[in-house]
C-alpha cells in the first residue's frame, strides 16, 4: 500500500504498539481505544492469530475507519514534537508504529482477496483504496511532520544509535524524499491523483485476470481426446466436471480449466494435438476480450512514467531500482542484456535441436513450432535424453510426506522444530473450538516453528497448498505480522505468515501426489517462509522479507536445491503405497534432468525481465500507440524460438509486473538466482546437509532481514562479493 511504502514499516505488529504515544488522546481516539479493548475491531485484535470468519467486508469498513483515526492521531503527535524533545523513540520508532492497525486491515484484506476472493472483498477494497491513498498523501503533505523528521535525523544523538537504528533513520528520510515529501503542493496533489488512478487500474487488472481464468473451460466427452493423460488426472477432471454440472455416471465428462494442474498438464502430456491446441487457445483468453488488460497496461505505464518524472527520476525503473543492489534501470537492463548475449549461442543451438526433434517425431518439415506443442515435445525430449519420465516421480511425492520431509531437512540445517497446531475453519453460526487456530478454509494447516536451543517460539505459519475457485493462481508467501523484539532478556514475539500454492490436489480418496515441479515450487516458497520465521532483527521494520527487492529471492532460490539433491530426496521421496524410498537411479536421473535445455530456461525468464524493463524505461519509444502483443513480439523476436502462431503478450496476465512488487523488477529473479547459485557453492563444498553451513546461512542471511545492506549480508556469509557467472557455470553455459 502507498502509506506503507512511505514510512517503510513492517506489515504489522502482532502485539500492538509500544508506549511511545504518551499524550492524552482526544475523545474520538479514546473511543476507538476502548472499542479495541472490548474486541470490537477484529481486524486488529491483539491475538497473534486472526479470527478470519470475523474479517468480513463490512467489518473492514468499520475497522479501517477506526484505524485511520488512530493513525492520524499518532502522526499528529509526532508532528508536534519539539526539536529539543525529539528522541528515536518518539519520532522514528513512533512513526514505524503509527499505522499498525491500518496496515493490519490492508494486509488481511489483500490476503483474503488472494485466497478467497469475493465481490464483497473487491468492492470494499475499491472503496477503501482512495481513502488509504488520501492518508498517504496527507503524510507527504504534512510539512510539520517532515520538518520534525529532518530535524531529528540531524541531531547528534543519531550517531549514538545502534547501526540498525541509524540505518532506519536514513531509510525513512530517503523514503520520504523518494515519495515526494519535497514536492510543491500542486505536485503532491497530482501525485495523489496518479496513485489513486493506478490503484484502481491495478485492481481492475487483477480482477480481469481472475475472472477470465475462471470463465474458460473445455468439456471433453470422448476420453480418446485425452490420450496420454494419467488415470489420476482423468479422475480429477471427471470429478471437476461433476462439480460444474457436466456429465454423470452414464455419460461421463472431463473438465479442463486454466489452473496449472489442469490445462497446463494437458499441454505437457496429451497426445492429441487438437486438445492441446484448444487448451493453448484457452490460455490466450486470459486478459483478453471482455477482460482486455491491454488498455489498462498502457495507462499504467503512462502513469508510472509521469510519476517517475514528478519525483525526479528519468524512468520508473530508476525510481524502482536506485536503492536496490542493481542501482539503476540502466544497470538492470545491462545485466539482463548481458546474460541474454551470453546464453544466445547455446539458446540458438537448443532451438535447432527442438525443431529437429519435432520434425523427426511428426515426419513434417518443421521450421517453426506450434505453441501448443512446445511443452509436449520438450517433455518428450527430456524423457528420451535422460531415459526418465518426470511423472514416474509422482508416486514418491505424496504431499504430507513431502512436507514432513522438507521440515526435516531444514530442521536439521537450521536447528529448529516444526509442530502442527490444531486448526479449524469456522463456518457461519458455528461455535469456534477454543483450542483451535482459525483458518480461512478447511484444507489450511497451521504450523509453529521453535528454536531447538532456546525453546523460543520463532513464529507460526499457515499452509494453503491446493487450488480452488476464487483463489489466485500461482504460489507465494504472505507475511501477516512480525513480532517485536523482546526486552530485558525476553524472547521476541513470534512472527506470522502464510504459504499459499496451487499444487496438484488429491483425487477421490487417494492422497495428493505432487509433480516434481510442485515440489520445487513448494521448496521455493518455503525459503521465503524461513526468511520470515527466522528473522531476528532489532526493529520490526527490518524483519523478514522486507529487504532489497533484488535480494529477496535469494533464500527462496537457494532452497530449491534440496528438492533436487539425493540427500534432500532421501528425506521425503518414499512411495505412497509401499513406503519404499525412491530408487537411487531414479533420483540420479531426476538430478541429471535439472538443467535440461538450460539456455532455453534462462532465456524465457530473461525475456520477461527485458520486456518488464523496456516497458518501464522506453514505453513511449517502443510501445505507445502500438498493439501490445505486436510490440512485445517486435521486442523479443530475436530471443524466442520461431512459432507458427503468435502468442499474446505476457503483460496481459503477469500480476508480478503490473500489480505486484516486481514492476520494473522482474530481473530480480535472475539476479537472485545468480546469488543463490554462488551462495549454494558453500553447501556443495561443505556438505548439502552440513548443519554448520546451515547455521551460518540462518544467522548471516535469514535472521538479518534488512538490518544491513544486502551486499554486506552476502559478504558476511560468503566472505566475498558474488561471482556474476556462478549460475551459467553451474549450468554448463560458461567456464
Amino acid at each position: 500500500m502507498k502509506t506503507q511504502a512511505i514510512i517503510t514499516t513492517a506489515l504489522c505488529a502482532l502485539l500492538g504498539s509500544p508506549q511511545i504515544f504518551a499524550q492524552e488522546a482526544p475523545p474520538a481516539v479514546q473511543e476507538v481505544q476502548q472499542a479495541i479493548q472490548a474486541g470490537e475491531h477484529p481486524f486488529f485484535n491483539k491475538s497473534m492469530y486472526p479470527d478470519w470468519s470475523k474479517l468480513t467486508p463490512e467489518q473492514a469498513r468499520t475497522d479501517s475507519a477506526a484505524a485511520m483515526v488512530m493513525a492520524r492521531h499518532r502522526l499528529e503527535a509526532i508532528s508536534n514534537i519539539k526539536p529539543e524533545e525529539a528522541t528515536f523513540e518518539n519520532t522514528f520508532l513512533a512513526l514505524s508504529h503509527a499505522q499498525d492497525e491500518l496496515e493490519k486491515v490492508q494486509n488481511r484484506i489483500y490476503h483474503l482477496k488472494t485466497v478467497a476472493d469475493s465481490d464483497g472483498l473487491r468492492q470494499v477494497q475499491e472503496e477503501l483504496m482512495p481513502l488509504w491513498n488520501e492518508l498517504g498523501a496527507e503524510v507527504l503533505a504534512n510539512e510539520k511532520l517532515w520538518a520534525v523528521l529532518r530535524s531529528a535525523a540531524a541531531q547528534p544523538w543519531v550517531k549514538e544509535l545502534s547501526p540498525a537504528r541509524q540505518r532506519y533513520v536514513q531509510q525513512v528520510i530517503e523514503n520520504f524524499h523518494d515519495q515526494g515529501a519535497d514536492l510543491s503542493p500542486e505536485q503532491k496533489e497530482r501525485k495523489k491523483e496518479i496513485e489513486d488512478e493506478m490503484s484502481m487500474l491495478e485492481l481492475e487488472f487483477s480482477k480481469n485476470v481472475q475472472d477470465s481464468t475462471e470463465a474458460w473451460e473445455l468439456i471433453i466427452t470422448d476420453p480418446a481426446q485425452l490420450d496420454g493423460m494419467s488415470a489420476d488426472w482423468m479422475d480429477k477432471a471427471q470429478e471437476d466436471a461433476r462439480k460444474h454440472v457436466h456429465g454423470d455416471e452414464a455419460a461421463p465428462a472431463w473438465r479442463i480449466g486454466l489452473k496449472a494442474s489442469s490445462a497446463y498438464e494437458v499441454l505437457r502430456h496429451c497426445k492429441v494435438e487438437a486438445t492441446r491446441k484448444a487448451c493453448w487457445e484457452g490460455t490466450r483468453t486470459i486478459g483478453t476480450g471482455q477482460y482486455d488488460n491491454a488498455p489498462i497496461v498502457a495507462r499504467i505505464m503512462e502513469l508510472r512514467r509521469e510519476l517517475a518524472g514528478l519525483l525526479g527520476f528519468k524512468t520508473f525503473a530508476d525510481l524502482t531500482t536506485h536503492r536496490r543492489m542493481v542501482g539503476s534501470g540502466d544497470n538492470a537492463l545491462q545485466f539482463v542484456d548481458g546474460m541474454m548475449q551470453k546464453v544466445k549461442p547455446a539458446f540458438d543451438a537448443e532451438c535447432a535441436q527442438v525443431l529437429d526433434f519435432v520434425e523427426k517425431r511428426t515426419g513434417r518439415v518443421t521450421t517453426a513450432l506450434n505453441p501448443w506443442d512446445r511443452s509436449f515435445y520438450l517433455r518428450e525430449m527430456a524423457e528420451e535424453m535422460y531415459s526418465f519420465d518426470a511423472d514416474s516421480i509422482r508416486p514418491y511425492l505424496e504431499s504430507k510426506r513431502l512436507v514432513d520431509g522438507m521440515f526435516d531437512i531444514f530442521a536439521n540445517l537450521y536447528g529448529i522444530s516444526f509442530t502442527e497446531l490444531p486448526s479449524q475453519c469456522v463456518k457461519p453460526g458455528e461455535k469456534p473450538n477454543p483450542v483451535a487456530i482459525e483458518t480461512w478454509h478447511p484444507s489450511v494447516k497451521v504450523f509453529a516453528v521453535t528454536d531447538d536451543r532456546t525453546g523460543q517460539h520463532m513464529g507460526s505459519f499457515y499452509m494453503d497448498l491446493f487450488p480452488r475457485s476464487m483463489k489466485r493462481e500461482g504460489a507465494w508467501v504472505m507475511p501477516l505480522g512480525y513480532g517485536k523484539s523482546g526486552e530485558n532478556g525476553k524472547h521476541r514475539a513470534p512472527h506470522l505468515a502464510a504459504l499459499v500454492g496451487n499444487m496438484t490436489p488429491a483425487s477421490g480418496d487417494g492422497p495428493a501426489l505432487f509433480s516434481h515441479r510442485d515440489a520445487v515450487v513448494l521448496f521455493h516458497e518455503f525459503g521465503h517462509m524461513m526468511h520470515c520465521m527466522l528473522s531476528n532483527t532489532e526493529l520490526e521494520a527490518h524483519a523478514g522479507t522486507g529487504v532489497a527487492w533484488d535480494f529477496v529471492e535469494l533464500p527462496s532460490q537457494i532452497c530449491e536445491n534440496w528438492a533436487w539433491e539425493p540427500e534432500g530426496i532421501a528425506s521425503f521421496g518414499y512411495h505412497y503405497q509401499s513406503g519404499t524410498p525412491m530408487p537411487d537411479d531414479l533420483a540420479a536421473k531426476l538430478k541429471a534432468s535439472r538443467f535440461f535445455m538450460p539456455a532455453t530456461s534462462n532465456m524465457g525468464q530473461l525475456c520477461i525481465a527485458k520486456l518488464d524493463l523496456e516497458m518501464h524505461m522506453f514505453y513511449d519509444e517502443k510501445f505507445k500507440g502500438k498493439e501490445l502483443d505486436a510490440a512485445t513480439r517486435e521486442l523479443l523476436n530475436d530471443w524466442q524460438i520461431a512459432y507458427t502462431v503468435p502468442g499474446n503478450s505476457i503483460m496481459r496476465t503477469l500480476r508480478h509486473c503490473i500489480t505486484g512488487g516486481y514492476c520494473a523488477g522482474y530481473y530480480s529473479y535472475k539476479w537472485a538466482e545468480v546469488l543463490a547459485a554462488d551462495a549454494y557453492s558453500r553447501f556443495r563444498n561443505e556438505g548439502v546437509m552440513n548443519r554448520k553451513t546451515g547455521s551460518d546461512f540462518r544467522n548471516e542471511i535469514l535472521s538479518k532481514g534488512d538490518s544491513q545492506s544486502a551486499a554486506e549480508i552476502y559478504r558476511n556469509f560468503m566472505g566475498r562479493d558474488p561471482n556474476p557467472d556462478a549460475l551459467l557455470q553451474v549450468q554448463g553455459l560458461c567456464k
